[in-house]
């Protein structure tokens, strides 16, 4: 199984921004964060196919999501939309500045995995606290 370092970077979307106009719960919202997008040459070197979960984890933690190609990426970067499923990828620290990092983050994408539905992502953070 191939894996990839990478470097994340987030940010908020045009569909995700259409999503939250239908609400968090909406099928628009959830397609446009429980994705990531990766640079072609990345998705090859992976060798997954459209429809093939991923898996990113970062030293705060991992997250298996949906992807999509995006031609405008560098190789080694991948972009993943505020919400949810980015969240779990992220340190709960701000370093006093009141937001966590989200760009720049050391990170490693695999092929496979089990996509959480929103309401999982929801009760295992229950289970945690």
């Amino acid at each position: 199984m191939t894996k990839i370092e990478v470097t994340l970077i987030s940010g908020r979307t045009a569909k995700q921004g259409i999503g939250l106009e239908e609400g968090k719960p909406s099928e628009a919202y959830i397609n446009s964060v429980c994705m990531v997008q990766l640079c072609p040459g990345d998705v090859e070197k992976l060798g997954v196919n459209e429809g093939d979960p991923v898996t990113v984890a970062t030293d705060h933690g991992s997250v298996t999501v949906h992807w999509e190609g995006d031609e405008g990426l560098d190789s080694g970067i991948i972009f993943f939309p505020y919400g949810p499923w980015a969240n779990q990828v992220y340190a709960s620290g701000t370093g006093s500045t009141g937001m966590p990092l989200m760009k720049g983050i050391p990170a490693m994408v695999e092929p496979g995995g089990k996509v959480l539905l929103l309401e999982e992502i929801v009760e295992s953070l229950r289970e945690e606290g």
